[in-house]
């Protein structure tokens, strides 16, 4: 079952890393006895009933860790599309990745499953996407409309500068913003880091007087993502972030 494949993936990466690091065992001089050994500890340490404590104990770190490990992966992904530079994405990346090293990271990639959800995530509603967050669409989502916006605005991310801002407010040290311009036109790309503080999904109110000042002041702007526009001299996060824990701006005037 997936239990047993699970285990098995954990293996084959004990023995790739324990063969690499040379200390016990070795691609040249392989030591049997101790990879064994390892092998055998790996398939204790899963296996599910009788003494074994180790899933059991596990279990609750891994659910509180990973809604905070989606924001990071989306706040990674969505920096690999709006920095400077070309975004490279690996096969089978579009949702969720939990492959470990070669090989398994070069397992069969279900591209059926990827062309159904990126139908599904065409007119998806954000809000809705932020709350199926583990099925891995809203990752997809910022992938397609990020791709798109780069067609669209190709001399922003060819040829356009970039300008880091300085955030303000309580949490201005879980932000990372900066602008993308060129003659005619801006992008301003708004993350989060450090989302702990803020508990998940870290949206709303829960970001109180956090604000970003673009260096246009009055301008408009509009969320490639939710189709809100904002402006002011200062964007609040609170309604920044209303829907979604990270926004993209459009200039519009």
């Amino acid at each position: 079952g997936n239990r047993e494949e699970f285990t098995q993936r954990i293996q084959a990466y004990m023995e790739k890393a324990l063969r690499e690091a040379k200390v016990n065992s070795s691609w040249l001089e392989p030591n049997a006895a101790w990879d064994g050994a390892v092998r055998e500890f790996i398939a204790a340490i899963l296996a599910s009933g009788g003494r074994n404590r180790f899933p059991q104990s596990i279990a609750p770190m891994a659910e509180r860790v990973a809604p905070l490990g989606a924001v990071n992966a989306l706040t990674q992904t969505l920096l690999k599309l709006t920095c400077p530079g070309v975004p490279d994405f690996y096969q089978g990346t579009e949702l969720w990745d939990f492959s470990l090293v070669d090989p398994d990271n070069r397992r069969p990639v279900d591209y059926a499953l990827r062309q159904g959800q990126l139908e599904s995530v065409m007119n998806a509603d954000p809000r809705e996407l932020l709350s199926t967050w583990r099925d891995g669409r809203i990752k997809m989502f910022v992938i397609q409309r990020l791709l798109a916006a780069r067609r669209e605005r190709a001399e922003i991310f060819a040829r356009g500068s970039y300008r880091g801002l300085d955030p303000q407010g309580s949490f201005s040290t879980s932000v990372i913003t900066f602008e993308r311009r060129s003659e005619n036109a801006a992008m301003l790309v708004i993350v989060p880091r450090l989302t702990a503080v803020l508990g998940f999904p870290p949206v709303g109110e829960v970001w109180a007087d956090t604000r970003v000042v673009p260096s246009v002041p009055g301008a408009r702007w509009r969320d490639i993502f939710t189709g809100r526009e904002h402006g002011g001299e200062a964007l609040a996060l609170s309604e920044v972030f209303a829907d979604l824990p990270f926004a993209v701006l459009a200039q519009q005037s």
